[in-house]
């Protein structure tokens, strides 16, 4: 697992007392804020984050040790004298650690990858960084030869307020000796932001999924230019180019006053991997990158959603006069039995009305088969149904629901459970044309939501208490204006 890069060995310390930083390289570093940043008492900002980084070995190294500082406070150490960096409290020490704000290492040695529980040279380095994972993808690096590291769980106490963009610059030292006290190579000055621009999202369970992100920056002033990608992890649930290579999206966007600094992307598909086995599964990483900043900010967009059942790729819902029918895809069946159709009858419970067997033979399947389901359905409120899909050896699993209206509605804007029993409803807008917005109003007339959509797809509200409430839609730039009321019984 150890790399050998040059034919000079950064060991031999007493001969060469400068040493080439490439013999341990330490590049390519990728943030992501685990949680948001938080305001300290004192004024500074608390970050929790997940640091991905590139590193070209040393051969023979042992001990590696990552020093963080705020970049303002970069002590700009020499490591000529082979000495590790230590706080002003270590007798004769250099005093190179006396502004860091954290230190982690781990051990790492043919199989062995261990994070270190104390920093030998100097036991007072503020910060000390021992309560995270570490994992490696070996040589998963973008330079040739060299392995990524994902660092999960580190845990900095910023100089400034949360309001203000701020980099740390960092430095990484390898050692061959016991209890680290000699350095053999180092990279020195890597520099990268932590907590500006940042990005979000969230990864929708319909089927086809959809997702949605957020980039936005603390900045006040001027354009900031962020390119972003959209990529479709590869099922370790760990960030890597080399290994996440699914790209479904990419674009670039400038954060500006116009924009109020944010960019919102709305409700977006993925076709035809949203509806496809495994990428329908999956999780997916958005990530930006701008001029102004040197590295790379990524979030995941976790996808907690059920799997999906035979592959169903699309299933749909219409009413055509009396009667229901249903539609849905599969694009793979493993071991399937068949399709019970299930829906939601007057007492909020689900019965099955009936069944579509597997064309599949045996049940096994690589190739889409379609299949429908027609039923007289004379209800005059809106009709919930789902696929209960059923193996072999009678495992079951459940489909995304979908709705029909009822029998005589022929509004634009339909709200269903209507009563709601459990704080949440779902918005289906029929004949109004996206972008319209949606407000939710109490019987006081105080706005409690308000959301702009620009994708026709049915809505999700939640965490509504008991009580009426009043829905307006209402289209930008026209007339348009369409009043529903709804009600929660918890």
């Amino acid at each position: 697992m150890k790399k050998i890069f040059f034919t000079l060995l950064c060991g031999m310390a007493g001969l060469f007392p400068v040493y080439l930083s490439a013999q341990c390289s330490f590049t390519n570093p990728s943030v992501r804020l685990i949680s948001p940043p938080v305001s300290a008492p004192d004024g500074k900002c608390s970050i929790t984050l997940e640091l991905s980084f590139d590193i070209m070995h040393n051969n023979g190294g042992k001990y590696f040790w990552i020093h963080f500082w705020p970049t303002s406070a970069y002590p700009d150490y020499s490591y000529a004298s082979s000495k590790p960096p230590v706080t002003s409290a270590v007798p004769g020490g250099n005093g190179a650690l006396d502004a860091s704000i954290a230190t982690l290492g781990f051990y790492h040695m043919n199989e062995a990858l261990q994070v270190q529980s104390s920093y030998p040279p100097d036991n007072n380095a503020p910060g000390f960084q021992s309560a995270y994972t570490i994992t490696e993808i070996e040589n998963g690096g973008i330079l040739p030869g060299s392995d990524r590291y994902t660092v999960s769980g580190i845990t900095v106490l910023l100089p400034q307020a949360c309001t203000q963009p701020q980099s740390i610059t960092a430095d990484l030292w390898e050692s061959q000796a016991a209890h680290a006290q000699q350095v053999a190579c180092f990279t020195k000055g890597v520099v990268f932001f932590v907590n500006d621009p940042l990005v979000n999202g969230f990864l929708y369970c319909d089927v086809p999924r959809e997702y949605a992100f957020t980039i936005r920056t603390i900045r006040s002033s001027g354009d900031l230019i962020v390119n972003y990608e959209v990529l479709i992890d590869n099922g370790d649930g760990i960030y890597n180019r080399s290994t996440d290579t699914m790209k479904v999206n990419n674009g670039s966007v400038i954060l500006n006053s116009a924009n109020n600094f944010r960019f919102t992307s709305g409700r977006l598909g993925f076709l035809p991997y949203s509806g496809q086995k495994p990428y329908a599964d999956q999780s997916l990483w958005v990530t930006i990158n701008s001029p102004a900043i040197p590295n790379e900010i990524y979030a995941l967009l976790y996808n907690s959603c059920i799997l999906l059942p035979a592959g169903i790729q699309t299933f749909t819902a219409t009413r055509n006069g009396n009667m229901a029918g249903l539609r849905w895809t599969t694009v793979t069946e493993t071991n399937n039995r068949g399709f019970f159709i299930e829906k939601i009858n007057s007492s909020g419970e689900w019965v099955r009305t009936g069944f579509v067997a597997s064309l599949a033979a045996q049940g096994n399947s690589f190739s889409p088969m379609e299949y429908q389901y027609a039923e007289v359905n004379n209800n005059r409120l809106p009709t919930v149904y789902r696929l209960a899909q059923t193996d072999l050896n009678g495992n079951v699993t459940y489909s995304m629901v979908r709705t029909v209206k009822g029998l005589t509605e022929s509004g634009s804007l339909l709200i269903y459970p209507n009563p709601s029993a459990d704080g949440q409803i779902t918005v289906l807008v029929q004949t109004i044309n996206p972008p319209y917005k949606i407000s939710v109003y109490d019987l006081q007339g105080k706005r409690l939501r308000e959301q702009v959509i620009n994708v026709q797809q049915p809505l999700c509200l939640s965490g509504f208490k008991s009580g009426m409430y009043t829905l307006v839609l209402t289209k930008p730039g026209s007339s348009v204006a369409v009043t529903e009321r709804f009600v929660i019984n918890k």
